[in-house]
Formats: C-alpha cells, sequence, structure tokens
C-alpha cells in the first residue's frame, strides 16, 4: 500500500474520530466499526484493535446515579477512542503502512493455517509431515518429500486442507477475489 492509501486511512480514522462528538452516538458502534477499519489497516491480531475492544461504559457503576457520573464516563470512554485513534493517525502518516498485513504472520493466522491441515490428517500422518520439515533438507528438497508423502495419503485430503485454508476467516480476506 502506498501514501495514496495511508492518506485514504488517516482521512477515515479522522471522520471515526468526529463521529465521537454524534449526537446520536453509540459507543458498541462505534467500537465495531472502528475495529472493522483497524484490521484492514493494521491486521486482526493488532494490539490497537484490543485496546479499543477493552473500552467499556460501565452501565452497573455507582457514577450512573449521579447524572454528572454518567457523561462523565462516557466522556472517559470517548477520550480513550480519541487517543487511540490519534495515535494510529500518528502512526501511518510517520511510518506508513505494511505492505504485508501484520496478522499474516500473527500466530493466529499460524494457528490457522496448522487447524487446516490438522483437521484432516491423522496424527500420525500429520507427525510424519513435521518430521519431514525437521530434516536438514533444502527447502526444495523438503517440498519433493512432503508432495510424495502427501500423494501416498487419501488423494482428498490435500483438497480438503486447500479448501480449509481458503474459507478459513482469518485467511480467506487475503487472497484475491
Amino acid at each position: 500500500m502506498g501514501n495514496q492509501e495511508t492518506i485514504k486511512f488517516v482521512k477515515i480514522f479522522k471522520i471515526q474520530i468526529s463521529n465521537l462528538d454524534s449526537d446520536d452516538f453509540d459507543l458498541e458502534a462505534w467500537k465495531s466499526g472502528s475495529i472493522v477499519l483497524l484490521s484492514r489497516v493494521f491486521g486482526d491480531a493488532s494490539s490497537k484493535i484490543e485496546q479499543i475492544d477493552k473500552i467499556k461504559f460501565d452501565f452497573g457503576s455507582w457514577s450512573l446515579r449521579d447524572s454528572s457520573g454518567s457523561h462523565d464516563q462516557m466522556e472517559s470512554c470517548k477520550k480513550r477512542c480519541k487517543g487511540i485513534m490519534e495515535a494510529c493517525i500518528t502512526e501511518l502518516e510517520v511510518l506508513g503502512i505494511d505492505e504485508e498485513p501484520t496478522d499474516v504472520t500473527s500466530s493466529s493466522a499460524i494457528k490457522a493455517l496448522q487447524l487446516a491441515i490438522e483437521e484432516e490428517l491423522k496424527i500420525s500422518q500429520y507427525k510424519q509431515l513435521l518430521s519431514i520439515l525437521k530434516t536438514k533438507s533444502s527447502r526444495e528438497e523438503k517440498q519433493k518429500m512432503l508432495f510424495n508423502t502427501l500423494m501416498g495419503f487419501d488423494l482428498e485430503i490435500s483438497s480438503k486442507i486447500v479448501a480449509n485454508i481458503m474459507t478459513d476467516s482469518k485467511l480467506s480476506k487475503h487472497f484475491q477475489y
């Protein structure tokens, strides 16, 4: 993603900040929209998403019994929202956008790939593949050994693994439709 993309996302984040002052502001709706935008720019595993998600308006708080307490608590939530979004804007303006979304290398994406493979293999088959990966062979040799081993399994396994990977919610968005 280039400079134009960065400019577009900065503009979108600024709009999100201005939405905090809306008369019909809904914290949960604002958080949902912001999380979608943040995941698109920084990846699903971004700590920014976690920070937005943690912002809560405490309906059971004693402060709600005082009419000013409710307002102060919501203002505090809005300040946190604004602070996170401003930090995102600063990061984009200074560092730009990574070419590769961070969630591709996140542990959740790696786990999704692992599960896509594990779902179709028997434990012994999975261990067989892992033992190939542990060899000191070159990448090309490992690929050949993996290919030959997979061909020795049920013919549908490889297709099912690819289908699992391409339809996993954490991975499918990275494929071009």
